[in-house]
């Protein structure tokens, strides 16, 4: 019993250990928004033009959804089988690794979001692209500046 109860835990710890910073760096504020960490940093500012805006899917988080999905399926699948204890350990792996794939692909759909990409031919002739949640009324042709530092970047209208 000793042993199944260490395997399940070290099944569900691999399978919540997954790289989740996503959860912790997606920009969900828009761009308007600033954190309080924000405040005090130098930004660069370069000018343009918006060429085109086309709506896109922003995917959504993996963290969580794969560890409840792991501990779930683990339960349940060593509850399925027949009495014997190997039968249980087999089926809690089972069940962990099914319930871990279908907890990280509710998580990520039950989070995914709509956003835009932006096309933006800058002064200097280079056209850069870059997505923000918000379309903030922004049109193709309007005049904007681009603000960028410490790896975000926001438009806004000039």
């Amino acid at each position: 019993m000793k042993n199944k109860v260490i395997l399940l835990m070290l099944v569900v710890f691999l399978t919540s250990c997954q790289s989740s910073t996503n959860r912790f760096t997606q920009d969900e504020r828009g761009a308007n928004t600033y954190s309080s960490t924000e405040t005090g940093q130098l930004s660069s500012v370069l000018e343009g033009n918006i060429i085109s805006i086309k709506q896109v899917r922003l995917s959504g988080s993996k963290g969580m959804g794969s560890g409840i999905g792991t501990a779930l399926g683990a339960v349940t699948g060593a509850s399925v089988v027949g009495s014997d204890d190997s039968d249980k350990a087999a089926g809690a792996i089972i069940g962990g690794l099914l319930g871990a794939m279908a907890g990280r692909a509710i998580e990520e759909n039950a989070t995914a979001d709509t956003g835009f990409e932006f096309l933006v031919k800058l002064s200097s002739d280079v056209i850069k692209a870059f997505v923000q949640k918000s379309k903030q009324g922004l049109r193709v042709g309007d005049q904007v500046y681009v603000l960028y530092g410490n790896g975000t970047a926001r438009l806004t209208r000039k």
